[in-house]
């Protein structure tokens, strides 16, 4: 589960004879993470930093990828459960990320942006053009307020 760095990793160095491969993900690209900022930024098009699953792989002839879901792991009866159906598995690799965790201030989770997909960085980009747009047009004494920007980076704890 995972086509995230360490999946693509791991199928690309795993032996194609010895192994038949299930990629499973919710999305059908590689999304490189260290450019997101970049794309936020309006520095990089999306579709620099997004690279499709299908095209990443084209040449194993052992990978079939599903885009489904992950609901639930059955280990004793090895298989996987999903928005498109259930997978019997021998070997299971989960590689599947992190999530932000906003240490259950709903607040801040109310009224901030992540960036953890492709799609987190094109809406922190359109948000920051549309704050542009609406300078353009605000009355002098709402400007000072929409110039305002915050960026908090919390690294790994």
């Amino acid at each position: 589960m995972g086509g995230g760095f360490a999946g693509v990793q791991l199928i690309k160095n795993l032996d194609e004879t010895l192994f038949d491969i299930l990629l499973i993900d919710k999305i059908n690209h590689h999304q490189f993470q260290p450019l997101f900022y970049q794309v936020a930024a309006s520095q990089l098009e999306p579709a620099s930093i997004s690279f499709p699953l299908r095209n990443i792989f084209k040449n194993k002839k052992n990978l079939q990828i599903r885009l489904a879901e992950v609901l639930s792991v059955n280990k004793r009866e090895h298989t996987i459960d999903t928005s498109i159906g259930s997978f019997n598995y021998d070997f299971l690799v989960l590689a599947v990320g992190c999530t932000t965790n906003f240490f259950g201030n709903e607040t801040i989770r109310q009224h901030s942006f992540t960036l953890k997909t492709t799609n987190d960085a094109i809406e922190i980009r359109n948000h920051i053009l549309q704050t542009f747009e609406n300078i353009i047009s605000a009355e002098d004494n709402d400007k000072e307020a929409l110039l305002n920007l915050i960026i908090v980076e919390a690294g790994i704890l």
